[in-house]
């Protein structure tokens, strides 16, 4: 079995590897936010915390084995999937919120972390899937450098799609999965439901950069994923036309070469403070989403897509 990235680093691309991450993690650029908030890991120097409310520190809300993946992902046995708390985005329809937005979890020192990692490992979980990491990028980097040795599986970056250049670049060289949002394409939507002006520009520029890292596709014998890349779209209420150019951009990609597969999902349900939301406080109806399962099927754009009945749609 081909070894994951992160043990064909190298120690001295493995140091390099630290150093940026270090670097953007302690001045608080980890982000497009580019908060500016300054920390010093191992240390109380903050005085504030930052706008995606990570402390110094690795903060959790749960290690579990999660099955609500994409088949190659989840398999038989499960994603090992980290759920960290916090996020550097502000959705208000957003589904975790209790840990994005309120922040719950538990304070994890870098051995501590490592030791319920090993525990997530013990449960035969086909991935280590990091959910929601680009704010403890740099601890949880190193807290995983510490261990690599038992790290057999492909780690997994479950993310926004909301990245610096730089931090992204950093991502690539370690993560053997990328799942990849792409939410919107219309700064006004990502302004007013994420409080993120600057995602369509932070997202697209991501995308060129995956693009140009050439990511493969690869699964083991058995269907499972080992290295690829899963893009992502949530269909949202009132939106149509954000979704259809979203389509139409992955089109573009991939017939400029990138590989990947497309999950678009219907899930969608209002809640946080999208519940009664005048625009958005509602599911989705067929009139929206067959529109957009049409158009994905004309672009043959290979992935799969959630069935509207089974989330509730009208």
């Amino acid at each position: 079995m081909t070894a994951n990235l992160i043990n064909r680093l190298s120690e001295t691309e493995l140091a390099s590897l630290l150093d940026g991450a270090r670097r953007l993690w302690e001045s608080g650029q980890c982000c497009p936010t580019r908060c500016g908030v300054t920390r010093q890991w191992g240390t109380a120097a903050d005085r504030e915390p930052p706008c995606c409310g990570s402390p110094v520190g690795i903060k959790v809300a749960s290690f579990a084995v999660h099955n609500g993946e994409e088949p190659p992902v989840s398999g038989w046995n499960g994603a090992g999937n980290v759920f960290f708390s916090g996020c550097n985005m502000h959705c208000i329809f957003c589904q975790n919120w209790p840990i994005s937005h309120d922040n719950n979890g538990r304070l994890y020192s870098s051995d501590e972390f490592a030791g319920e990692i090993k525990k997530l490992l013990a449960k035969k979980v086909h991935n280590l899937n990091l959910t929601t990491a680009d704010h403890y990028l740099y601890p949880v980097l190193a807290a995983l450098a510490g261990m690599r040795g038992d790290i057999t599986v492909p780690i997994s970056y479950n993310c926004s799609g909301y990245f610096t250049a730089e931090a992204l670049a950093l991502v690539i060289r370690f993560a053997d999965i990328f799942l990849y949002d792409v939410k919107y394409l219309d700064p006004a939507l990502a302004a007013r439901y994420s409080r993120a002006p600057g995602y369509v520009d932070a997202m697209t520029r991501g995308l060129d950069v995956i693009h140009a890292a050439k990511i493969p596709w690869e699964e083991d014998d058995l269907g499972l994923l080992r290295r690829g890349l899963i893009i992502r779209h949530l269909v949202i209420p009132g939106a149509v036309d954000n979704s259809l150019k979203v389509l139409d951009l992955l089109a573009r990609h991939r017939d400029r070469g990138m590989v990947f597969k497309l999950s678009l999902m219907s899930q969608y349900f209002p809640a946080y403070r999208a519940v009664d939301h005048p625009e958005v406080g509602r599911r989705l109806t067929h009139d929206e989403y067959d529109p957009i399962v049409a158009r994905m099927e004309e672009l043959d754009l290979d992935g799969w897509m959630q069935d509207l009945d089974a989330h509730g749609g009208a």
